[in-house]
């Protein structure tokens, strides 16, 4: 994972690229929903080409996809493995440019504060098939989400 330059950690550009590109869609009609800046000056949403449901502000979606696959990606076990790699680059000279994160939690601050585009990207694309868009019967602006994964958690840095 690269790191973004200090002077813009904390700062979140508006992406240049989706980041839920073909795998955001909607989990009323099954259409894939686009991306877009609705007028000048506002911020992106994904939205359905159907029209079925309301748009939902880009950056909050892709927040929340993003806790998600952390969470995910960053088990105890994991985060374990990880630490213990990071002691033996470490002890051979090697320091990494970020920690690697102590918890999930510390992993979803990395991923809103140091993880550049092309990292969230590809921990997207490598873990998520699909995330469904689905308003809230009780709440109709609120958007429960359902997410397909590719396969089942990585074993980052499996040192057995």
């Amino acid at each position: 994972m690269t790191a973004v330059p200090e002077e813009q950690a904390g700062k979140r550009p508006e992406a240049r690229e989706p980041l839920l590109d073909q795998c955001a869609v909607c989990g009323l009609c099954g259409e894939p929903c686009r991306y877009a800046h609705t007028a000048p000056g506002e911020p992106a949403r994904y939205y359905c080409r159907s029209d079925c449901q309301p748009a939902v502000p880009a950056a909050e979606l892709e927040a929340r996809v993003g806790r998600a696959v952390m969470e995910r990606l960053c088990t105890p076990a994991g985060l374990a493995r990880m630490a213990a790699a990071e002691q033996l680059l470490r002890r051979l000279g090697h320091e990494l440019p970020e920690p690697v994160p102590r918890s999930a939690a510390h992993a979803v601050r990395q991923w809103d504060l140091v993880l550049d585009e092309a990292s969230r990207r590809s921990a997207v694309r490598e873990s998520l098939l699909s995330v469904a868009l689905s308003p809230s019967r009780d709440r109709p602006e609120a958007v429960r989400l359902f997410y397909a994964w590719r396969r089942p958690p990585v074993r980052l840095f499996d040192l057995e």
